[in-house]
């Protein structure tokens, strides 16, 4: 009898019995979810179509001009932009490090939460399981890649040709594949840590590079930064791509490059330890579940370092003597938001350059469209909103801590608006200012935006305490796995009321003047959001099915 065993089952075979097996306990389908969400997208159409029938008539009433906002500049005349040589230098950096940030953080080589615990021990080979994420993972970057690098060759290169732009896509994604294959070598090696950090800075920083040239350009007179004085930037390795676009061919070496780091890597796949592809699963899925609340902080957060416990030694006065015992509560739960808020700098740092990116796109030659800005502001600021929820996104999933205050459940509430409606108001005037310095909007733009940080205040609670998506309803395959017909819904609770009380501003900022009238609609939307996102939801009845239908289980006697 033969010593040598044969394997039953292939990994393979073991992937693909899995994901049939997935998909088979489905019972739901892509009709659900359009059934779900054709109410929310009914209402954002109707909402889109009379917001652009009021900015015509905004128009023709202010006396702007009969040229369509679609392609009218929002920027004042004679305003200095900046090239768009270092606009789309300053892009391709920025997109370069964030994509190395991302993928030295979510392993390129990356597994599931359910296939690392399901998988990797088994007595099979590894490789088999590795494999076809690695070459999966590969797809994501090269298409980004020539999306990116495709409209940046078309438009910069004085003489495009198809062949010069087919060799500039091959030379973006050379890149991406550089920089993937990096990626993979430092999961590898379990190295890297400095590099990670670097980009993660590049991605912040670079972007404010823009607002900054261009608002130096503007009292500088003869002394602007020109054309010639950042020609230097075509010359950056993640520019390399415009270089082929005019006829350069030495920068393809990039290509050869990668695929011998790529072939390196593919010859090392076992070498990856299964503490490494559970710290990537578990990375990934933090990532998913923070896309899933639309929370910009934990996405933020799970993109560039995932799951961390903070180590700042802040803390702010939690014990107060004078007064009655529901002012020091009150005074307690305010110190308490103010402390959690002080030990995140990074996330009041990305607050703080989220109002700076409107700006940033009105700053670059030929890009100064108020629509393309009226679509930057409101990103932002639904952005910016939901990364200053991250307290009463905890009190929302431990209702516990805040029972344990003496205090009416809507006084509490109201205290977890407190501090997001100060740092929102704050944060539009910013936003609005920069744009203003800019030579965009008007000074009533601005008051107009004072006006409606208290209702984004009122978003971000909203967010916060939205419902969780009910797993019970049959859930719809997809390949990802299964998605609750709850999701989507959950999904838009809280940046709908960031638009609706944005709508003022963002009508005004498009249509080139603020009516008197506007005042008072954005006074009326932003207490109507106050009242929407304080509201305190009903428990649910006690003569609720319960899970599956089935009833509540009686209480012990």
């Amino acid at each position: 009898m033969s010593t040598q065993t044969k394997e039953r089952f292939s990994a393979k075979e073991i992937r693909q019995y899995t994901f049939r097996a997935g998909l088979s306990r489905t019972e739901g389908g892509l009709m659900d979810l359009v059934s779900e969400v054709y109410t929310s997208l009914l209402g954002g159409l109707t909402l889109l179509t009379m917001a652009g029938a009021l900015i015509v008539a905004l128009r023709h009433s202010l006396g702007v001009g009969d040229e369509s906002a679609l392609v009218a500049s929002a920027v004042a005349p004679g305003f200095h932009s900046v090239t768009l040589l270092q606009a789309a230098a300053t892009v391709l950096l920025t997109l370069a490090a964030a994509l190395l940030s991302v993928e030295m953080t979510m392993g390129p080589i990356a597994m599931t939460l359910p296939q690392t615990a399901w998988w990797l021990g088994l007595p099979v080979r590894r490789r088999g399981f590795i494999q076809p994420g690695f070459l999966k993972s590969l797809l994501w970057p090269t298409i980004a890649a020539i999306i990116v690098v495709l409209p940046l060759s078309l438009g910069m290169a004085e003489n495009p040709t198809p062949g010069r732009t087919a060799l500039a896509a091959l030379c973006g994604a050379g890149l991406a594949w550089l920089l993937y294959g990096i990626a993979s070598w430092c999961q590898i090696t379990g190295q890297g840590a400095w590099l990670k950090k670097v980009m993660g800075a590049i991605t912040l920083v670079a972007p404010l590079t823009l607002v900054a040239t261009a608002l130096y350009n503007n009292v500088a007179g003869s002394q602007a930064i020109t054309a010639a004085q950042t020609a230097w930037m075509e010359y950056l390795p993640t520019s390399w791509p415009l270089l082929v676009a005019d006829g350069a061919t030495w920068p393809l070496l990039v290509v050869a490059l990668a695929l011998g780091l790529l072939t390196l890597v593919y010859a090392n796949l076992e070498r990856i330890t299964t503490a490494q592809l559970k710290a990537s699963a578990a990375a990934g899925a933090y990532a998913a579940s923070s896309l899933l609340s639309m929370d910009a902080t934990e996405l933020s957060r799970s993109l560039s370092t995932g799951p961390s416990l903070g180590k700042s030694k802040i803390r702010l006065k939690l014990i107060f003597k004078g007064g009655t015992a529901h002012a020091r509560s009150i005074k307690t739960l305010i110190s308490t938001h103010a402390t959690m808020a002080l030990r995140s700098p990074a996330t009041l740092l990305r607050v703080l350059v989220l109002a700076a990116i409107p700006a940033s796109l009105a700053s670059v030659e030929f890009l100064g469209n108020a629509v393309l800005i009226a679509v930057a502001l409101y990103l932002c600021a639904n952005f910016a909103s939901s990364a200053l929820g991250a307290t009463a996104r905890f009190s929302a999933g431990n209702p516990a801590v805040d029972m344990l205050m003496p205090l009416p459940a809507k006084t509490v509430r109201l205290v977890h608006y407190a501090i997001p409606a100060v740092a929102m108001t704050l944060w539009a005037p910013i936003c609005l200012g920069l744009l203003l310095a800019l030579g965009v909007g008007s000074p009533q733009l601005l008051i107009l935006a004072l006006l409606a940080g208290p209702g984004l205040g009122a978003a971000t609670l909203r967010a916060a305490f939205k419902p969780a998506p009910d797993w019970n309803m049959p859930a719809v395959a997809a390949p990802t796995g299964p998605i609750p017909t709850g999701a989507i819904k959950s999904f838009l609770i809280g940046p709908d009321l960031t638009l609706i009380v944005l709508l003022p501003v963002l009508i005004c900022l498009i249509s080139g003047g603020v009516p008197a009238v506007a005042f008072p609609a954005q006074l009326t939307l932003t207490w109507l959001a106050f009242l929407w996102g304080t509201h305190l939801r009903k428990p649910k009845s006690e003569k609720d099915g319960g899970i599956f239908g089935m009833p509540p289980a009686a209480a012990a006697k």
